[in-house]
């Protein structure tokens, strides 16, 4: 029994120890467990913290970039952000990176801090351990959704923008995109944000430089180039004024953009229904009638006639011969040839139902009032200055051989012009001058309409057409310049095409030009066109031509000058050939939206915008990324 007693004692002695040592190493796990539960505790409180301040850094950075365009200041800027949250800046790492799935360009900031062990030294030699945490933020310049300064919309060709022959692009401050591919042969040169194609780009000779992200060129991507202005409310008002005079609907819209009222005006039909009474001036005796009762001396042709109400079936002032009617008479003319030495109008109403045939050798001067024309025919350096007033014009107007004309038309004067029997509004031809200001060197008033039911054209070097200022100018027909024009502020609504053909220079700020046909300059045309901005009163702000037309777009022959503004020809294919060249004027940015572009034959597009005002390239749109 003694064995026995001894044995369950051992046992029993052997049973506490074991349970001791189960205790104790129980007691060590749990100790260790609650360790890692605080060191993991600690962990994910600075993870979270870091990717607070990451975020937040990458915002600003975004932010600081969108302005600027600078990775210093990006930098800065989010380490600034990082220091005011109680981190060192070398916490940071900051980037300005491409996401590869999306093309997004981002700001990306990279938070690291060190966490100190405390409970778990007891079971590793290792002190701290890192937390880090990933920030990132897309900017706005260069994503796909902000309008590129050229787009080329058509996908059907293999090339949506072509160019050959020592050519270049130089668009550094925005992107360039085609929903076909580009192709910048040996000896041609694109310099641009970022350049994006829906196929192939063609760089063999490296020719495509891209900054501030080098090597930004995107292929293969869908929505390279978009029609971001396809809706735009003054673009589509403008051209609906267009669709009013071509008579056409433009199938791009439900309603066929027709829904407006066209601006265009017809001139009154002057017609002559006093007596069959005409004026001939002459060498002759004083009378008792008119017109010779009007001679201060006799046989001098020199007539002086007072103010008063006179119709005359037709007036004619032979050579040598003088006529003047005060101020305050109301005349009623059937026409006019005027071949004499002066005729001088008096402020007043003015009508010639038929022709005003100008062929004297010195000025004819007509006062302030309202004047209305059947038609106007200037020859052989004749010259005449017509004062203020509604200027009425029921045919054409035509001047040749250096002749020149001038009304000064004042503010909210109306300028309504018919055609004669070719089409033509205004014919200017061979040197001549026509001036709708009271100063040939610059517009300046404001007229409350200018509209010319016909096509107006000027012709010959040295010819010279001037357009006042108005809200809307309407031509009813092609505008065909060979010569030189000053263009007024306003929008211009053409049912036709705008041509230059042979020089000249052509300048006008604060316009907009809707066309039914296509515009083409060449012939070593100077230009120098700025766009209304975002506030103007004239015109569609940032658009300086547009034209739904499917017809081709050339710019060549040497044609070069500023265009400040955005060329809208979505459905055209352009062409800028023969050293010609496009750039960006003072004002606002040069853009392009057309259907393909071609530049070859040493031209230049260049470009010193990031976008247009008010779109969304220019706004700084920063958003964090996933």
């Amino acid at each position: 029994m003694k064995s026995v007693g001894d044995a369950f004692g051992r046992l029993a002695r052997c049973t506490r120890a074991g349970v001791a040592v189960i205790g104790a190493l129980s007691l060590t796990t749990i100790v260790g467990m609650g360790a890692f539960a605080v060191e993991l505790g600690r962990g994910y409180a600075a993870d979270a913290t870091n990717q607070r301040i990451a975020d937040m850094a990458a915002l600003a950075g975004a932010l600081a970039y969108n302005v600027n365009n600078n990775t210093t200041q990006m930098t800065a800027s989010a380490k600034a952000v990082v220091v005011a949250q109680g981190l060192p800046a070398s916490a940071a790492t900051v980037a300005l990176v491409t996401d590869a799935p999306t093309s997004k360009q981002l700001v990306q900031v990279t938070v690291t801090t060190t966490v100190p062990l405390a409970l778990a030294r007891v079971f590793t030699s290792a002190l701290s351990y890192d937390v880090t945490a990933t920030g990132a933020a897309t900017t706005s310049t260069t994503s796909s959704a902000a309008p590129p300064c050229i787009a080329a919309l058509s996908a059907t060709p293999t090339y949506g923008i072509t160019l050959t022959g020592g050519v270049s692009i130089n668009a550094p401050g925005c992107a360039i995109g085609t929903n076909a591919g580009v192709t910048v042969p040996y000896g041609t040169y694109i310099t641009a944000k970022q350049v994006a194609a829906g196929k192939n780009v063609n760089n063999p000779g490296s020719g495509i430089t891209t900054s501030p992200t080098a090597n930004n060129i995107l292929q293969n991507k869908s929505g390279a180039a978009s029609d971001w202005m396809k809706d735009d409310s003054g673009v589509k008002s403008a051209l609906c004024q267009v669709n009013k005079l071509t008579g056409t609907s433009d199938s791009d819209y439900a309603d066929g953009n027709t829904t407006c009222i066209s601006a265009k005006v017809a001139p009154t039909t002057v017609s002559y229904s006093g007596p069959a009474k005409d004026w001939t001036l002459a060498y002759e005796a004083i009378g008792g009638s008119e017109p010779s009762k009007y001679q201060a001396v006799a046989y001098n042709c020199d007539y002086t006639v007072p103010a008063g109400t006179y119709s005359i079936r037709k007036l004619t002032v032979p050579g040598g011969c003088k006529i003047s009617f005060a101020s305050g008479s109301t005349l009623t003319f059937g026409s006019i040839d005027m071949s004499g030495d002066t005729m001088t109008i008096g402020n007043g109403t003015v009508t010639v139902a038929g022709d005003f045939k100008v062929n004297a050798n010195n000025p004819i001067t007509v006062g302030n009032g309202d004047h209305s024309f059947g038609s106007l025919t200037i020859l052989g350096g004749k010259k005449i200055d017509i004062g203020s007033g509604n200027f009425n014009l029921a045919g054409g107007m035509s001047l040749s051989g250096g002749a020149y004309i001038k009304v000064a038309i004042g503010v909210g004067n109306t300028v309504v012009i018919g055609k004669d029997g070719s089409g033509n509004a205004i014919t200017v031809e061979g040197g001549s001058q026509v001036c709708f200001t009271s100063d040939c060197t610059k517009a300046t008033a404001a007229a409350g309409v200018f509209s010319a039911d016909g096509n107006i054209s000027n012709t010959g070097g040295g010819s010279l057409i001037v357009f006042p200022k108005s809200v809307n100018h309407v031509v009813n027909g092609n505008l065909t310049l060979s010569s030189s024009a000053i263009f007024g502020a306003g929008l211009y609504i053409i049912k036709g095409n705008f041509t230059n053909g042979t020089g000249g220079t052509i300048q006008g700020t604060d316009i907009s030009f809707a066309l039914g046909g296509t515009f083409s300059f060449a012939g070593g045309t100077t230009l120098d066109l700025a766009a209304p901005g975002a506030t103007a009163s004239y015109g569609v702000p940032n658009v300086l031509l547009m034209t739904k037309s499917s017809s081709a777009t050339k710019l060549g022959g040497g044609a070069s000058g500023k265009y400040s503004g955005l060329v809208y020809a979505p459905k055209s294919d352009m062409v800028v050939d023969g050293g010609a060249s496009m750039s960006s004027g003072t004002s606002a940015c040069l853009m392009l939206i057309v259907n393909t572009l071609s530049l070859n034959g040493g031209t230049a597009i260049g470009s010193s915008c990031t976008g247009m005002a008010n779109s969304s390239s220019s706004v700084a749109n920063v958003a964090l990324f996933k």
